[in-house]
């Protein structure tokens, strides 16, 4: 009984050691167990710690930092934050045996990050996305349940014409046990943005949006131009389908 007591303690001890002694250290030798994470320019310990470059799959996130405690007996939380020049994101992660949970995401994002989905040639918008995320459920690598929503905030087309465009907002909703449905409305004075972002449990994602001019703003009809489709059957505005896998 005393062994057990003793190999108990050390067993303890040397948990202890290894969590609160710099990173940096031992990152080398536990770097395999975590991957696809990668961290650069370690400071902190594994407890509590920052890193200058996470990168996941390859693709740099830029700086992060974290803290990891227990939550239950078979359950581990990481409160979390991703910094760049384009965006600051923070939230808590949750790792159960059968589940990952992501809460409380809370942070913005330069609207320039989604240059690469719209083909804008006609025009320049400036702006953020501010993201509010209660809940994001996630099961065998598939979005299983989110409740939150993102919302544009400071919208405004530079070129041809400078024009406040308001608010677009996409709010989440998970009833479909097959589907997750974004839907999406605007507050504009100058354009109508409706539709819906679709994410399916087959690992393909679908956006179809309409957007609508109001009469009289031919300046927006024009900046729109090169966006998607012209809307079946004539008349203003544009069609936007995109999809993809996630």
């Amino acid at each position: 009984m005393k062994l057990f007591k003793y190999l108990l303690i050390l067993i303890i001890l040397a948990v202890l050691l290894v969590s609160l002694m710099p990173l940096n250290l031992y990152y080398k030798h536990v770097s395999n167990n975590i991957r696809p994470i990668q961290l650069e320019n370690i400071s902190g310990s594994a407890i509590k710690g920052s890193a200058q470059s996470l990168k996941y799959m390859g693709m740099d996130l830029g700086w992060a930092s974290w803290f990891i405690y227990p939550s239950s007996y078979d359950e581990v939380s990481i409160d979390f934050k991703l910094k760049d020049q384009l965006y600051d994101v923070t939230g808590q992660y949750r790792k159960k045996p059968d589940v990952q949970i992501i809460n409380h995401v809370k942070g913005t994002v330069d609207w320039s990050l989604t240059d690469n989905y719209i083909n804008f040639d006609h025009g320049q918008i400036s702006g953020y996305i501010k993201l509010d995320f209660d809940h994001i459920e996630i099961k065998d690598g598939v979005p299983y349940r989110i409740i939150g929503k993102v919302v544009t905030k400071e919208l405004k087309l530079l070129k041809p014409i400078e024009k406040d465009l308001g608010e677009i907002e996409i709010e989440f909703i998970s009833d479909n046990p097959q589907v997750i449905v974004g839907q999406v409305n605007s507050r504009s004075n100058v354009l109508n943005v409706s539709g819906a972002l679709y994410i399916h449990r087959n690992h393909r994602w679908e956006l179809k949006l309409t957007l609508l001019p109001l009469a009289g703003e031919y300046l927006i009809e024009r900046a729109l131009q090169n966006i998607g489709d012209a809307r079946r059957g004539g008349g203003r505005g544009r069609s936007l389908n995109l999809a993809g896998f996630y």
